[in-house]
């Protein structure tokens, strides 16, 4: 019985530190892009991007399928942020599928830095 207890902690164990080193945390892939010339935008910064890219795309796809395509890649390019989901980005998934690609795409969502309109959102399949 103590043997079974033992083996139970063990395997436990071992899941919770393979999850917790295939696993990202970060958000975003950070760039420390900001808008400039423009004093009178309304998303100036990453930060602000990304949230108003989730607060319109939770209700779309649902936060989880958009929280499990983190960490978001963002552009800035002629004050409009391009905020598009990765796939295939942990360790894991590289070391199961290679170059392989996996089922599925990622999100891409445009906003307009000058006032937060929404140009463009689409999901890859």
């Amino acid at each position: 019985m103590k043997k079974k207890i033992i083996t139970v902690a063990v395997v436990l164990a071992s899941t919770f530190l393979i999850y917790t080193f295939f696993s990202t945390n970060e958000k975003y892939i950070k760039k420390n892009q900001q808008v400039i010339n423009c004093n009178d935008c309304l998303i100036r910064d990453e930060e602000e991007a990304i949230q108003l890219a989730e607060e319109t795309l939770f209700p779309i796809y649902g936060k989880s399928k958009i929280e499990n395509e983190r960490p978001y890649n963002i552009e800035l390019k002629n004050h409009t942020w391009i905020v598009t989901g990765s796939v295939n980005t942990s360790v894991l998934d590289k070391f199961l599928y290679g170059n392989m690609p996996k089922f599925g795409g990622g999100f891409e969502i445009s906003i307009k830095a000058k006032d937060g309109s929404i140009i463009n959102v689409t999901h890859y399949k």
